[in-house]
C-alpha cells in the first residue's frame, strides 16, 4: 500500500508541474486592427476570416477605437501606427489574450501589459516614400547637401522634382525594391525652403523642408533701429522692444538705450541674463553706451568698453539747503538721492564737493577727486545728512567760490539749491558772483512752490550759468542724472576715421571703410579689440557671467551707411554672442540606418539615454558632440552631464513605410508577451476557445495530503513491529 501511495504522490507532482487545466469559461479575445496607410488595405483584405467568437475589437493607427466587427474600415485614426495606443484601449477591455494583424512596422516601441500576444502578419501596400534628410546645425554662408531619400517596396519607374534656392532640378528614376538618395546642393545665406515631389505609378509624394542656420537667434533691440534693420535684413528674428520684460525669451539683446533709461529691476534681469548664458550688445547711439552712463551702472564690469578721459576735469561745489522746510515732501531726502547720481556720475579727475547751509553753512566734503574711495567717502557723508534752522546762503556760496579757486581743472561750476527765502541776501552776493564767473560759474536750482526764483534766477545770471526751476521734489533725481550729463559730458568725434582689423571668427572678410562718428573708447584688459581706429577701440568683445558680450562705439545710424558689407557684420557679431557655452543646442536626425544625436555645448563628458540605454557622446570637434543610436529608437532622448538630466529631445518618428522586416518585429513582439507568430487564419481559427481553470495547486495540495498520509502510515506500521518483537 505504502508503494501505491509513493507512485501516486509522484504522478501527482508531475501532473502538477505539466500545469494541466479544466475549460470553464470563454477566453476574452480582443483582435487590434491595423489600419495605417501601410497595412490597411491588406488588413481589410482578411477582414472576413478574423471573426471569432466573442472577440472584441480595436482599430488602430495614430490612434485607437472600439470598433463592432473586424471589417470596420477606419479611415479617422491618423497616419501613423502607434501600437503603445492600441494596446492601452486593448487593456481597457480586460483580456485573456490579444491578437494582433499587422504589417509590423510601428512608430514606437510597445511597453507589456502582461498579456499574451498572438501576431497575425500582412505585409505592407507597395509604396515609394520621400523624405529630404538635412544636415545638422548647419551653418550661415555654409554650402550645404540635402538628400532626397527614395524608398520602394517594389520596382518602379519615377520621376523626381527638386525645387529650392539652387533651381529645379528633375530626374527619371527607374528604382528596384530598396533605398536610393539624391543630393541637392545651395549655400545657406538664411531661412531656405526646399520642395520635393515624386510621381509614379504607386501615386504621389510630395514633401517640404524648411531650413534655418542654426546660428539664427533671437534678439531684442532696444534704441537702435538701425541696428534691427540690418540684423533683420539678415534673416535674425527681431523684436524691437521698449523696456526689458521677464522672462528674457531672446539670445541676445542689443542695448541703444541708457542704463538710466531702465529701471533697478530691469538692470537686475539683465545681469541675471548674463548669468544663465544670455548675451549683451551696446551701441553707440546718442542715447547708449557712455551717453547713456552705462559705465557707472551695476553692469559696469560687464561692458567691455571704457570711455577714454580727455585731460581736464571739472570742479563742481554743490550748495545744499537743509533748512527745517526741506523736511517737507521729503525734499531733503530726494536731493540727496539726486547729489549721489552727481557723484556716481563723475571721473577720478572731476572734483566734486558739498556745503550745506541752514542758519550757518558747514561742509560735508571739500572738493576732491571722485577717485573709487573719494566716491564712496562723498556717498557716506551725504546719506548722513539731516535738516533743522533757517535759510542762510551766503557764507555757504562763498566759501563755495572760495574753494573752487584751488581746484586744478579747467571747469569749474557751483550749484545752489534751496527750497525758500533766503535771509541774507545783499548786492555783495551778486558782485561776488560776476567776479568769480570768468572763471567759475553759478547755476541755481529752485524747488517746490516756496522757492525764491527771483534771487535764485538773478544769481545764475550774475553768475553766468542756469536757473532751474524744479517745482516737483520727486524730479530731483533726474535733473541731478541729465546735469551730471552736461557737466561731465562725452562728446563723439565727427569726421573720418579709418578702421583696422583684427583676426577673429566675426572680423572674417570684413573690410570697413572709415566711419564718420566715434565714441573716444578703449578695451578693457579682460576683453579683446576686434576693430580699432588709432588708439581708440571701435568693436570689443568678451565674455561675463555665462554669456557673451560686444560694444561697438559707433552710431550705426550715422557710420557706414553707404558700406554692403555692414549688415554682414553685426550679423557676425550677433552669431558669435549667441553661442554661448551655457546655451547648448542638441539636435537629433533620422537616418536610413541609425538615429545621430548632435550636440553643441560646453560638456565634459556627456552621454545621451533613449530607449532604455545609455551611451557616451562622442567629441567631434569643439564643443560639438555626436552619438549614433539604433535606427528605431523612439520616444524622448535625455542628454546627461556627470549622470545628471542637462537637456531633453523629443526624437523623430519612424516613417510610416520603412525597408524593415515587420514579421520579424512582430515574432519578436509575440514571444516577449508570451504568444507566437500565427501563420494563417487557421491556426487563427484553432486557438482556444476557453480559458481553462489551473490544477497545479490543487493536484500539488493532493500530493502533499498523501505524502503526509503515507508517513502516518509508515509510522504506525513501525510502532506494531517494535510491540510484535519478543
Amino acid at each position: 500500500m505504502l508503494f501505491g501511495l509513493r507512485g501516486a504522490i509522484i504522478i501527482l507532482l508531475l501532473l502538477a508541474f505539466w500545469g494541466p487545466g479544466i475549460p470553464v469559461q470563454p477566453m476574452r479575445t480582443v483582435v487590434l486592427l491595423d489600419q495605417s496607410p501601410s497595412a490597411r488595405e491588406a488588413v481589410w483584405k482578411v477582414a472576413p476570416a478574423l471573426n471569432l467568437p466573442g472577440a472584441q475589437y480595436v482599430a488602430f493607427a495614430s490612434g485607437a477605437t472600439q470598433v463592432a466587427n473586424p471589417t470596420a474600415r477606419r479611415l479617422d485614426l491618423g497616419e501613423g501606427t502607434r501600437l503603445q495606443e492600441a494596446l492601452r484601449k486593448a487593456r481597457e477591455l480586460r483580456p485573456d489574450r490579444i491578437v494582433l494583424v499587422s504589417d509590423g512596422l510601428f512608430q514606437d516601441q510597445a511597453e507589456p501589459i502582461g498579456v499574451p500576444i498572438y501576431s497575425f502578419y500582412q505585409p505592407p501596400s507597395p509604396n515609394l516614400s520621400l523624405s529630404l534628410l538635412a544636415p545638422a546645425l548647419p551653418a550661415k554662408g555654409e554650402t550645404i547637401e540635402v538628400r532626397a531619400v527614395l524608398e520602394a517596396t517594389a520596382s518602379v519607374r519615377a520621376k523626381l522634382t527638386l525645387d529650392g534656392p539652387a533651381g529645379r532640378l528633375e530626374r527619371e528614376l527607374q528604382l528596384a525594391p530598396g533605398r536610393r538618395s539624391m543630393g541637392y546642393r545651395f549655400r545657406l545665406d538664411g531661412p531656405a525652403s526646399l520642395t520635393a515631389r515624386v510621381e509614379s505609378a504607386l501615386g504621389v509624394e510630395q514633401t517640404r523642408l524648411e531650413l534655418s542656420p542654426a546660428d539664427t537667434s533671437r534678439v531684442w533691440v532696444l534704441g537702435d533701429a538701425a541696428l534691427a534693420r540690418y540684423l533683420k535684413a539678415q534673416g535674425f528674428a527681431v523684436e524691437e522692444r521698449k523696456e526689458i520684460t521677464l522672462p528674457i525669451r531672446a539670445e541676445v539683446v542689443a542695448l541703444g538705450v541708457g542704463a538710466r533709461d531702465l529701471s533697478a529691476a530691469e538692470l537686475d534681469a539683465l545681469q541675471s541674463f548674463l548669468q544663465q548664458g544670455g548675451s549683451l550688445l551696446w551701441t553707440a547711439t546718442p542715447r547708449g553706451l557712455f551717453f547713456g552712463g552705462w559705465e557707472r551702472s551695476s553692469l559696469a564690469e560687464s561692458l567691455p568698453l571704457e570711455p577714454v578721459e580727455e585731460p581736464g576735469g571739472v570742479g563742481i561745489v554743490l550748495v545744499l539747503d537743509v533748512s527745517g522746510s526741506m523736511l517737507e515732501a521729503d525734499k531733503l531726502g530726494l536731493a540727496v538721492v539726486g547729489s549721489l547720481e552727481l557723484i556716481r556720475s563723475a571721473r577720478p579727475q572731476d572734483y566734486i564737493g558739498v556745503v550745506v547751509f541752514s542758519d550757518r553753512p558747514r561742509w560735508l566734503f571739500r572738493p576732491r577727486p571722485m577717485t573709487e574711495q573719494g566716491r564712496k567717502e562723498a556717498e557716506s557723508l551725504l546719506l548722513s545728512t539731516s535738516a533743522g534752522g533757517g535759510t542762510r546762503i551766503s557764507r555757504a556760496y562763498l566759501e563755495a567760490l572760495d574753494a573752487l579757486e584751488n581746484v586744478p581743472t579747467d571747469s569749474k561750476q557751483v550749484i545752489a539749491l534751496t527750497d525758500g527765502l533766503a535771509a541774507d541776501v545783499t548786492p555783495s552776493l551778486y558782485d561776488a558772483a560776476r567776479d568769480a564767473s570768468p572763471k567759475i560759474k553759478t547755476s541755481t536750482v529752485a524747488i517746490g512752490a516756496d522757492a525764491d526764483r527771483q534771487f535764485l534766477r538773478e544769481l545764475a545770471q550774475a553768475g553766468g550759468g542756469t536757473f532751474w526751476d524744479v517745482p516737483s521734489p520727486q524730479d530731483l533725481p533726474r535733473f541731478f542724472l541729465e546735469e551730471a550729463q552736461r557737466a561731465f559730458k562725452r562728446e563723439a568725434l565727427e569726421g573720418s576715421f579709418p578702421v583696422s582689423v583684427r583676426p577673429h571668427p566675426i572680423t572674417r572678410n570684413a573690410n570697413p571703410p572709415a566711419l564718420s562718428v566715434i565714441l573716444p573708447a578703449k578695451t578693457k584688459p579682460w576683453a579683446q579689440t576686434l576693430l580699432s581706429s588709432g588708439e581708440g577701440t571701435v568693436l570689443a568683445v568678451g565674455e561675463s557671467g555665462r554669456g557673451r558680450v560686444a560694444a561697438l562705439a559707433t552710431d550705426l545710424s550715422r557710420s557706414w551707411q553707404g558700406w554692403a558689407g555692414v549688415s554682414a557684420l553685426v550679423a557676425e557679431v550677433v552669431r558669435w554672442l549667441s553661442q554661448t557655452p551655457a546655451r547648448p543646442r542638441v539636435q537629433a536626425i533620422r537616418e536610413p540606418d541609425a538615429l545621430r544625436v548632435l550636440l553643441e555645448g560646453q560638456f565634459e563628458r556627456p552621454s545621451v539615454r533613449a530607449g532604455g540605454l545609455e551611451q557616451s557622446l562622442a567629441p567631434t570637434g569643439p564643443l560639438r558632440y555626436e552619438a549614433r543610436l539604433p535606427r528605431d529608437t523612439v520616444g524622448q532622448a535625455v542628454i546627461l552631464e556627470n549622470e545628471q538630466p542637462r537637456l531633453r529631445l523629443e526624437l523623430p518618428a519612424l516613417p510610416e513605410w520603412r525597408l524593415e522586416d515587420g514579421r520579424e518585429n512582430l515574432r519578436r513582439l509575440s514571444e516577449a508577451s508570451g504568444g507566437r507568430l500565427l501563420g494563417d487564419t487557421a491556426e487563427l481559427q484553432k486557438l482556444k476557445g476557453r480559458k481553462a481553470l489551473p490544477l497545479q495547486w490543487p493536484l500539488t495540495a493532493l500530493a502533499m495530503a498523501l505524502f503526509l498520509l503515507e508517513r502516518y502510515l509508515e509510522r504506525r506500521q513501525f510502532q506494531r513491529m517494535i510491540q510484535g518483537s519478543p
